[in-house]
């Protein structure tokens, strides 16, 4: 497919216990453009359900924006 992700892999580190494997996020770009709005939404999908304490309560918001800024830089999309 011209313009759509054939295949990803995204890794976190530093938003849990151990190295985190984004594997919703990457089912939800496989085959989906690469724009802005896909990368958002494999973020909200890959951290839906994060758990959190009030003492790391921004990690899922610095996680997101990180996965979609990398999405970004990677692709070559604007922002």
């Amino acid at each position: 497919m011209d313009g759509a992700i054939s295949d990803v892999r995204i890794a976190l580190g530093g938003v849990a216990t151990r190295p985190w494997r984004a594997h919703r996020a990457e089912a939800v770009l496989r085959g989906a453009p690469a724009t802005d709005e896909s990368f958002t939404r494999a973020a909200e999908e890959e951290l839906a359900p994060a758990l959190t304490t009030p003492m790391n309560a921004f990690k899922p918001e610095l996680a997101r924006r990180t996965i979609v800024r990398a999405l970004r830089t990677l692709t070559g999309s604007a922002s």
